[in-house]
């Protein structure tokens, strides 16, 4: 009987106990899950601490691998310039010493160094366009000022160009660049020789280049953020921008501000048929370039021109001439935030042009009658923001009237995507939707427009001003 009731003891005492081991065990193991939980977050966070730092890191070193290379470059091309300054001394002081004879009349080079492996470059521009609802508005009507679409509805080579550049010696260079249309036969797109140490610290260049009026003028058409040029650059410097044969001077302005100043002048002779020796074009362009934090800057240009455009023989005796004047402002922003220049950026471009154009005809005593001005405006204004280290979108808004024309106008919006499939090749998704509001021309409805370029380059093409 003890032992029933000792063993009936146990079996109480040890049900009333298990339930507080129980729950101390289970305490015990759920203090520890969650200190294992706890361990493993912070584990995640280092790693993932470290991995962005690694990729921090990686992008830091891609960024100087290619800065070390342009730097390599460019004390490659130093050193090639200074041996060769240091030859032409040398033969300079032999000549002084025992001067030979030369023949006149030819570029012997009297030899002075010269870097025979210029770079050679070729871009080609190839399109496939879609318009709807037709060509009706492209094709325009006689005397219309609209433009026409000549690569509307079609799949064209639309430009190919071959780019020829190097140092002529230490103190100048040259630049040319030949491009075909369509297949058709070559033009010289520019071509100019450049002289860099001038007194005074003055650049000059000389030949036919494309003028610095404005910010997108001075970028060839295949290189440029969109397919093609804004409108207000169409109508107010031509279908391709504005290129002339005439000389450049160039001036970097010291300031107290500590900001980045260059003031061109320009004297440029007109392409257009028909002109004179007089009806030069005078060229001036200020621009600015002011660092905002250390992932923004702003550019800031002022352009001026002027030139005579009166249509007369010289035996005509007229009391005034006519003139044309247009002037620009255009303003750059660029973003790119640092760790992420590969990855992240965004532009935003805007040009304001304006043009003021005397008009009016002549009596038979050569005495101007019926004067009157012609005043026009336009501009354009693009943001550009990158997705990816190789894909683009932006969006792009026109609006011009003509030199000629202050009743006519027309207006486009275009969206755009890019894609950089490297540095050589590039693909772009373009479409615009353009509208015309015409007095003098009737315009039934708007124009549409899809087009996919693809762009190429072959060869080592020296960038455009920046």
């Amino acid at each position: 009987m003890r032992k029933i009731f000792f063993y009936l003891c146990c079996i109480v005492s040890f049900s009333t106990f298990i339930p507080e081991i129980v729950l101390a065990n289970q305490d015990t193991l759920s203090g520890e899950v969650k200190e294992l939980k706890a361990l493993i977050i912070e584990m995640k966070n280092g790693f993932e601490s470290r991995i962005n730092e690694m990729q921090d890191k990686i992008s830091r070193l891609e960024e100087q691998k290619y800065i070390e290379e342009d730097e390599a470059a460019l004390e490659k091309e130093l050193e090639l310039l200074y041996k060769g300054k240091d030859e032409q001394v040398d033969i300079i002081d032999q000549q002084a010493v025992s001067p030979a004879p030369t023949a006149y009349g030819r570029f012997d080079g009297g030899g002075m160094f010269q870097n025979l492996m210029m770079d050679v470059s070729a871009i080609g521009d190839s399109i496939a366009n879609i318009t709807w609802p037709g060509k009706s508005i492209d094709t325009g009507h006689a005397g219309s000022p609209f433009a026409g679409n000549e690569f509307a509805d079609r799949i064209s080579l639309r430009e190919m160009e071959l780019g020829l550049q190097g140092a002529l010696d230490p103190f100048a260079r040259a630049d040319f660049f030949i491009s075909s249309e369509d297949g058709g036969a070559p033009t010289i797109e520019e071509g100019y020789i450049t002289w860099l140490y001038l007194p005074f610290g003055l650049q000059a260049k000389a030949g036919i280049f494309r003028t610095n009026f404005g910010k997108m003028n001075r970028t060839h058409r295949p290189e440029i953020d969109q397919m093609d040029y804004p409108r207000p650059i169409k109508n107010f410097l031509g279908e391709e921008g504005q290129r002339e044969p005439g000389i450049s001077i160039s001036k970097i302005l010291q300031n107290p501000w500590d900001v980045y100043s260059e003031l061109t002048g320009e004297i440029l002779t007109p392409s257009d048929e028909g002109v004179k020796g007089r009806d030069q074009i005078y060229l001036a362009h200020l621009k600015n370039f002011f660092t905002v934090t250390d992932s923004s800057s702003i550019e800031l240009g002022f352009s001026f021109q002027t030139r005579d455009i009166s249509d007369v023989d010289d035996a005509t005796l007229t009391e005034r001439n006519f003139r044309q004047t247009m002037e620009g402002i255009d303003l750059t922003f660029r973003w790119r935030p640092p760790g992420q220049k590969l990855y992240k950026s965004f532009t935003w471009q805007t040009e304001f042009f304006a043009s003021q154009r005397e008009a009016g005809s002549f009596d038979d005593d050569g005495i101007t009658e019926d004067v009157k001005d012609v005043n026009s405006p336009g501009f354009y204004t693009f943001g550009q923001y990158q997705l990816t280290r190789r894909l683009f979108a932006g969006l792009r808004f026109d609006y011009s009237q003509f030199t000629t024309n202050d009743k006519d106008s027309e207006w486009a919006i275009t969206p755009y995507l890019t894609f950089w499939q490297s540095d050589f090749s590039r693909l772009r998704l373009e479409y615009t939707h353009l509208e015309r509001d015409s007095d003098t021309t009737p315009v039934e409805e708007g124009d549409n427009s899809l087009t996919l370029q693809a762009t190429f380059s072959l060869g080592k093409h020296r960038p455009h001003p920046f």
